[in-house]
């Protein structure tokens, strides 16, 4: 199905869908109202009513910027198909993560996943099953998971979830319901990271007061920033990450091997870089249009940083150094804030 906000949730809306490539299992009906949750997503809401009227599909895939919200809003979700309130604990909750420093999901883990969903259910009507990083599923993997999606286990939802949902075999895509679950709007707490943001804004606004002539150029000030203004967001990267990561270890499922926890916290950090980055864009966007009428000259700078900022994304991923990366978005921010051009 196409990848965007409105194609699934507005399947689930229409009172006579249009025939669909997805099967649809008829389920029982939850006993109790499904919960809202706070600052609940689109998505969610039209999956628990879905869930209430015996219309859940059995496979999907949950994608966007911030694998923390995709995953809170999947565990939710499956919370609602279990009938507890913990989901991660319940006995006919089956999880498959990345494992190792590659952070692959091969085919033996795939496998043993798979026989645990033809399973009977332990302790109720149906089970579910994620995928964690399905992106990251190696070609015979994905092979295997895609079998159990054209032929799958009775009474079990199976969850991809996911913040590259390009990276997927076309079939495994047909296959499944997709939901963009967005960025929960909270930025990180500690106070180092505005004061961050607050010192990224003040920089720009000197390149900006430069451009426009209303401030002498000074090298030092101009150029001396960004190797500071990198240093600290990856610094502040590595700070947050443990934080979080500490956090999640305190919830971790028994059982999980040193393989499978070393891969997710090596995914935790990542999300909390991503989340971040995604925090960089925002400051940058707030800036182009603080006080000023858009247009086509502040547009195009705008555009210029964030296509860098979304390169440095996936250098990030091959393991290119953050600092470096960081520091390439913040040379061409300064190239662009204070190149002539239209003010």
């Amino acid at each position: 199905m196409k990848l965007s906000d409105a194609s699934s949730e507005d399947w689930f809306a229409a009172p006579e869908p249009s025939p669909s490539p997805a099967p649809v299992e008829t389920q029982p009906k939850p006993s109790r109202a499904p919960k809202r949750v706070e600052n609940q997503p689109r998505a969610l809401t039209v999956l628990l009513r879905a869930l209430t009227e015996d219309r859940l599909p059995h496979g999907i895939l949950f994608y966007g910027d911030d694998f923390d919200s995709v995953t809170r809003a999947a565990h939710a979700l499956a919370a609602e198909i279990l009938q507890t309130d913990d989901a991660e604990k319940h006995a006919d909750f089956f999880a498959l993560r990345p494992s190792g420093k590659a952070r692959f999901i091969r085919v033996d883990p795939m496998r043993a996943f798979i026989r645990n969903l033809y399973l009977s259910p332990n302790q109720g009507l149906r089970k579910v099953g994620i995928v964690y990083e399905a992106d990251r599923m190696m070609d015979p993997a994905a092979n295997a998971f895609l079998k159990t999606l054209e032929e799958p286990p009775a009474d079990t939802t199976l969850f991809l979830l996911t913040t590259r949902p390009h990276d997927f075999l076309p079939t495994i895509h047909s296959r499944c319901f997709h939901f963009r679950i967005p960025a929960e709007g909270e930025a990180q707490d500690a106070p180092e990271w505005a004061d961050w943001k607050r010192d990224l804004t003040g920089w720009l606004e000197s390149l900006d007061a430069v451009a426009q002539g209303h401030q002498k150029a000074d090298p030092a000030a101009t150029v001396l920033p960004v190797y500071a203004l990198s240093g600290r967001l990856a610094g502040l990267t590595e700070i947050l990450a443990e934080t979080r990561w500490e956090e999640t270890k305190s919830r971790l499922p028994d059982g999980m091997d040193e393989e499978e926890q070393e891969a997710l916290e090596e995914g935790v950090r990542k999300g909390v870089r991503s989340h971040l980055l995604l925090g960089l864009e925002q400051a940058l966007r707030d800036f182009a249009v603080k006080g000023r009428a858009p247009n086509a000259d502040r547009a195009q700078r705008l555009t210029d940083t964030v296509r860098e900022l979304e390169r440095a994304r996936g250098l990030l991923e091959i393991n290119v150094g953050e600092a470096a990366a960081l520091e390439h978005v913040l040379l061409t921010a300064l190239r662009a804030w204070t190149r002539a051009g239209e003010r």
